[in-house]
């Protein structure tokens, strides 16, 4: 079933042309692209902000936009909850009042309590307070309680991790896990981050020059050599959920799978679930189950995918779940690498960023 179809072609006067077409059937849809590739022309025009010159837009069988028959739903009566970059929190009115203004046309069977939503987003501790005594990462958990109270259908968020430093961005996917296991609202997340994508969605909409050039589950649109990641051998981003998670003496262990992964203790976030994030190029590939190497993670798996560029090969290797490896053209060939070999992925335990 189809949660969320869009159709938008619009010519701005600066000359850029957006052509849009994509239909999501899962509960979590991100945007993905660089600056200017226009994921929030998409998102305004999701939300009734901008009036395509043609378009259709339909949420759960509810036509928003239809240019062909003149509709135009105004934002509004769309029902949707927005969460912007720059949070845009009323700063004469307390976070309690921020909350409360969320409430104010709550009339549809989606809305929440108040006090589930403070409790989720603990929330407690600041409701006294005025936005301009907040952290960026209150001001965002804020935010996301405000739009939640409003009860909506859909839930756009524009970049809403952008300003954040790496520590708050972990923190804050999170409350966004939390918000999509507790409510099942669906939702559109616009963002240029890999992680961030495949942290959370289930479906991918790649966008380049206001065209889709991807679409599908994450690791199918993100493993496409056309997509922005692939450019300038910049890669995917690796990301990989850890099932279990136990404390030594000067150091953790991780399981990925039947497989343990080698972590050092810093800096490891204290709630759950967390993950391993590195680079294809931290990764380093052998034919060969290999031993008295400084590496201390050695995972085995095969070879899924291989993608060739100008100056490097991407090698997908599955484990359970899927990573890849950068590695010259070269050594790809000295290897013999083909899709269904086996290999042994060596990882340094200080490239491994431990997120949650």
């Amino acid at each position: 079933m189809t949660l969320l179809s869009c159709q938008c072609r619009h010519r701005f006067s600066g000359g850029f042309e957006l052509d849009v077409a994509f239909d999501s059937p899962h509960m979590v849809t991100s945007l993905f692209g660089p600056s200017g590739s226009g994921k929030t022309s998409v998102l305004s025009t999701i939300a009734g902000f901008l009036r395509p010159q043609a378009g259709k837009v339909e949420l759960d069988g509810r036509m928003l936009l239809d240019t062909d028959v003149g509709r135009y739903v105004p934002p509004e009566f769309r029902r949707l909850g927005v969460v912007f970059q720059d949070h845009l929190l009323f700063p004469h009115l307390s976070v309690e009042a921020n909350l409360r203004y969320g409430q104010r046309h709550r009339t549809n069977p989606r809305a929440v309590k108040t006090s589930r939503v403070v409790e989720v987003l603990e929330l407690e501790q600041l409701l006294r307070r005025r936005p301009r005594n907040l952290s960026g990462g209150e001001r965002q958990r804020v935010a996301l309680g405000r739009a939640l109270l409003s009860g909506p259908e859909l839930l756009l968020m524009d970049e809403p991790l952008a300003s954040l430093d790496e520590r708050l961005k972990d923190r804050i996917l999170v409350y966004l896990e939390r918000i999509v296991t507790e409510w099942e609202i669906p939702t559109l997340f616009v963002t240029h981050s890999q992680g961030e994508v495949r942290r959370l969605s289930g479906w991918v909409v790649v966008l380049e020059n206001g065209r889709v050039v991807a679409a599908g589950t994450p690791e199918d649109a993100l493993s496409q050599p056309a997509p922005l990641g692939w450019k300038n051998s910049l890669g995917p981003a690796n990301l990989l959920r850890l099932d279990t998670l136990e404390f030594h003496k000067d150091h953790a262990t991780g399981r990925v799978g039947d497989q343990l992964l080698y972590l050092l203790p810093q800096d490891i976030p204290p709630s759950r679930p967390l993950f391993v994030q590195f680079s294809p190029v931290d990764v380093t590939l052998s034919c060969q189950d290999l031993r008295g190497l400084s590496a201390r993670n050695h995972l085995r798996g095969r070879v899924c995918q291989m993608v060739t560029l100008d100056q490097a090969v991407f090698v997908a290797v599955d484990i359970g779940q899927i990573f890849w490896a950068e590695i010259t053209p070269e050594a790809a060939a000295e290897l013999g690498l083909t899709l269904g070999s086996e290999v042994t992925c060596l990882l340094k335990a200080h490239s491994l960023r431990v997120v949650n």
